[in-house]
This record gives structure tokens, C-alpha cells and sequence, in this order.
């Protein structure tokens, strides 16, 4: 407490004390690993304690964060980006591009997920990486140590909202300890055994320390609500709005861009669900109306899945097409897989629900709930559960963007949150930008996807926080913004 004192306390403006403000999050604490797979708590955290070398505001603007200014050649092939010159890690040392360079060269390298691969993925040399390999030349320069270069194959119009994704471009003090060393407004002051207490570096708007608490059961978030602890909650636990608020708490939604679902995933590279038959069954054998209404007020229905697309054909209930997709696939009159999805996440609240609706059909599903870290690794790798139910966000609000998370890249590991095992190679000139590609008929895309049954969105996730006053302000998609302490926006909704 007194290391705490003396950190806000250096921190804080001499017309003011010292403030505080508390953070309860409403999941498990994420593991420290800042290019791992998209994560929304961890990402959150991140923003607080480093920074990009741009970022995305909460009107979806990006602007330069880490970079002071960045200049584009006229034939859009040469990004240079200028580092401000007071960047420095919470230790003291202080910042360079060569830092930049190498969070920018190990997050291409990832034998888990391709997702930073993706992201640069029109970067000169990076058709020749293979993941867990040495990395071939590349176009990523440092000429001096306030300059970083991007020297890029083909024109991609996205980069920059691309490297605006939490980690791609997030450096870290090398050999540091973990979340203590980044360059963001925040430093970690005291954690992580029952929580992080983050405390500000230097003078600025926002609160001078903030305490993070990770509590993963809605029963408990209640309880320090009525004794009014936290001034926010979020993300929440999927059942925490099933009762009423106490006083003096309100609770906020806004519709989440890029659009955020909950999947269930038929992996297409596992038996029975690599045949389609199988898929069709499963998914004529779901009530997804009757889903959406039990999930209550985390949850909205759904409409179009790409951006720009219009109505999606999903599968009604249907058990006569049930049968008759059993029969074309010759699978008897059962089938038995297993489904894995987060004891923590929404997909914990319709599992068992959906279990009795393929069971009333005489599909045998085995549900395999497991702690959100396990949920992550086993969505992305090969192998495991043939169902998942997963969590995941667009990377962009673009169609392309969508697809990339779908299908699965000809070399290397999945692009996104979960695996599909889909190996198809019809999209990969919309997926990884070929400059001589026609615009993307949505309309198709979206067709083949309803044909295949791989990925079936369920419901939509709007993001949803808990809010007392206007002590912290709020990225929807990212939690506390270090950037201000005003209230939320006003577009966003009251629940």
C-alpha cells in the first residue's frame, strides 16, 4: 500500500488526491501473451499497460498511438512510421523501433494461430514464412531508432486498421516480466495473485490507480454490487443480467463493430462432422430461435452474417431433414461427437439445451466444458472435440475479414480464434488481397457458407457493461480507456 501510495501519489496533480477507481471482470484472468489468440479481458488489459503503433478510439477512428506521425508513399508500397521520442517501458528503458520490429516478426511466427500473419500479410517476404520456421528477409526495417519501416509487396488499403488489432504492433521489454513492462499509460503496481492494481505514470486525464479484479461468477459480481464497489463491470458474466440491478448501477449495450458471435463450429477435417451430411444434420436438429431467447439480454438474433450480405439462410428446425441428411450420409440413425465450449462464456448457458435437442433426434452429443484457457486451445487446435461453441468478433468489419476466419489457410494455423478444418482455396483472393481480385459477391459467400455448415452463427453479442457515474470511460470493445475519464458516449444504449 505505501509503494502504491508513493506511485499515485507522484503521479497525481497537486490540486488534486489521488484517484481511484475499480474494475471487476467478469472472466477468469487471462494468461500474460500479447500475440496469442484474440481475447477481448486480455486485449482490454494490454491497451491499459502498452500501446500500438496505432489504435483504435471508441468512435473506430485510428490514429497514431505509439507513432508520432506516419508518412505512405504515393504508389502506397512504403509506410514509414516516426516513434515519438518520450516512448519509454515502465522500468525506465527506454523504447526503440527495433522493439517494434520484433513484436512485428514474432507475431508472423506463431505455430497456434496465423492471425498477425494475416495482418501482414502484404508485407514484402511474407509469402515465404513458415510458421515455427527462421523467418526469411522481410520488409520490415528500422534505420534509425525512431523510425520503423513497412515495405509492402502489393497496396493493402487495411493496413492500418490491421495493425490497430490489440498486439499486432504492441512491443514489450524484452526478457521483461511479463505484464510489468510495457509502454502504455498504466504500469502494473502490485498482482497478479488476486488481481492487478494498476497505477498511472504520469500526469494525465483518467484515474491516477486501478484496481482489476477477475470475477468469473455472476452470484459474486452481485454481491460487490450491492456493497457498490465497482465503479465498472465488464465484460459480465453471461448471467448477470437474469436479475435486477442494484441502485445507483446501470447497465449499458452497444452493438459490437466488427460483429461479435457466438459460433458453434463443425470442424470439417474430423469424422463424423468432415462429412456435410453430418453438418446439415446437426444443424436442422438445432432450435436456434428458442437459444437466442435463453440466452436473455446477452444476446440478439440474427439477420445478415458477412457485412454487406444480405439475409443469411440459417437452417430452421427440421427433424424430417435430420433424418433424411443421416440417411444421404449413410450414418445410421445416430451419430456421436463431443462439443467443448467455455464453462464461463455464453455458450455455458444453451449447452445443455442444445444437448437435449440432438438427443430428442437421437444425435448423441458429449458436452466437454472447460476453463476459458483450455476453451481457447482446444477451438484452435487440431484434433479434440468435434463441436465447439466459441466467442469471437470479425478482426474486420469487411467480408474478407469474415472469411478469413473461416476457411482454413493452405500452410499453417487458423486465422482468428478457432479452427474449422475447411480447406477450400475459392476465397483466398478476397482473404489475402490480391490486387487483380474482383470485388467479392457477398451474396455467394454467404451461400456457400449456408451449403457448407462449417461455422453456424447462433446469436449475436453486443458488448454489454455494468457502469456507476462517469469514473472511467469506456471503449465498448476494449474496456477502460486510459485516454479519458468522461462518461460513456451518449449513443451508447441503456439495458
Amino acid at each position: 500500500i505505501a509503494a502504491l501510495g508513493v506511485l499515485t501519489g507522484g503521479c497525481a496533480s497537486p490540486e488534486r488526491a489521488p484517484s481511484m477507481a475499480s474494475w471487476v471482470v467478469g472472466q477468469t484472468m487471462p494468461a500474460f501473451d500479447p500475440q496469442g489468440p484474440p481475447d477481448a479481458t486480455r486485449w482490454a488489459i494490454e491497451r491499459l499497460l502498452s500501446r500500438g503503433l496505432v489504435e483504435e478510439d471508441s468512435t473506430g477512428q485510428v490514429a497514431p498511438a505509439a507513432a508520432e506521425s506516419l508518412e505512405v508513399s504515393p504508389d502506397q508500397l512504403t509506410y514509414t512510421f516516426h516513434l515519438r521520442s518520450d516512448l519509454s517501458f515502465s522500468n525506465g528503458d527506454p523504447c526503440r523501433s527495433d522493439a517494434f520490429r520484433r513484436v512485428l516478426e514474432s507475431g508472423v511466427n506463431r505455430l497456434d494461430h496465423a492471425t498477425y500473419a494475416w495482418v501482414l500479410s502484404a508485407v514484402t517476404g511474407m509469402d515465404k514464412v513458415r510458421a515455427g520456421r527462421p523467418l526469411p528477409p522481410l520488409g520490415i526495417a528500422t534505420p534509425d531508432p525512431r523510425t520503423l519501416v513497412l515495405r509492402l509487396a502489393r497496396p493493402d488499403p487495411l493496413l492500418l486498421r490491421k495493425l490497430a488489432l490489440p498486439g499486432a504492433s504492441t512491443p514489450w521489454r524484452a526478457g521483461g516480466d511479463g505484464w510489468r513492462d510495457g509502454i502504455g499509460a498504466y504500469q502494473l503496481a502490485a498482482g497478479p495473485m488476486n488481481g492487478l492494481t494498476l497505477g498511472r505514470r504520469g500526469p494525465g486525464p483518467g484515474v491516477d490507480t486501478l484496481r482489476v479484479r477477475f470475477v468469473p461468477a455472476a452470484a459474486r459480481v452481485r454481491a460487490l454490487l450491492r456493497a457498490g464497489n465497482p465503479d465498472l463491470v465488464w465484460p459480465l458474466p453471461p448471467d448477470l443480467l437474469d436479475q435486477p440491478l442494484p441502485a445507483g448501477y446501470e447497465s449499458q449495450a452497444r452493438a459490437a463493430r466488427p460483429e461479435r458471435r457466438l459460433f458453434l463450429v463443425m470442424r470439417a477435417d474430423l469424422p463424423p462432422t468432415s462429412k456435410a451430411p453430418a453438418r446439415h444434420a446437426l444443424a436442422y436438429a438445432i432450435n436456434r430461435g428458442e437459444l437466442v431467447a435463453a440466452l436473455g439480454k446477452s444476446a440478439v438474433d440474427l439477420d445478415a452474417w458477412l457485412p454487406g450480405g444480405a439475409a443469411f439462410d440459417f437452417p430452421r428446425h427440421d427433424p424430417e431433414a435430420v433424418r433424411d441428411w443421416l440417411a444421404r450420409g449413410d450414418l445410421g440413425r445416430s451419430l456421436h461427437v463431443v462439443m467443448s465450449y467455455s464453462a464461463e462464456g455464453a455458450g455455458a448457458r444453451i449447452a445443455r439445451a442444445m444437448q437435449a435437442e440432438w438427443a430428442g433426434l437421437s444425435l448423441d452429443v458429449e458436452l466437454r466444458p472447460l476453463k476459458p484457457a483450455e476453451a481457447t486451445s482446444e477451438a484452435l487446435k487440431r484434433g479434440g472435440a468435434q463441436l465447439v461453441l466459441v466467442e469471437a468478433r470479425g478482426l474486420l468489419d469487411t467480408p474478407a475479414a469474415e472469411l478469413a476466419t473461416v476457411v482454413q489457410p493452405l500452410r499453417g494455423p487458423s486465422i482468428g480464434a478457432f479452427h474449422t478444418g475447411w480447406n477450400t482455396r475459392e476465397f483466398d483472393r478476397w482473404i489475402w488481397g490480391a490486387p487483380e481480385a474482383p470485388p467479392l459477391d457477398v451474396a455467394s459467400a454467404q451461400q456457400r457458407l449456408a451449403e457448407e455448415h462449417v461455422v453456424l452463427p447462433l446469436a449475436g453479442l453486443p458488448w454489454l457493461w455494468v457502469q456507476r457515474g462517469g469514473t472511467l470511460a469506456i471503449h465498448p470493445g476494449y474496456g477502460p480507456s486510459p485516454a479519458s475519464a468522461a462518461a460513456p458516449s451518449p449513443k451508447a444504449e441503456s439495458r
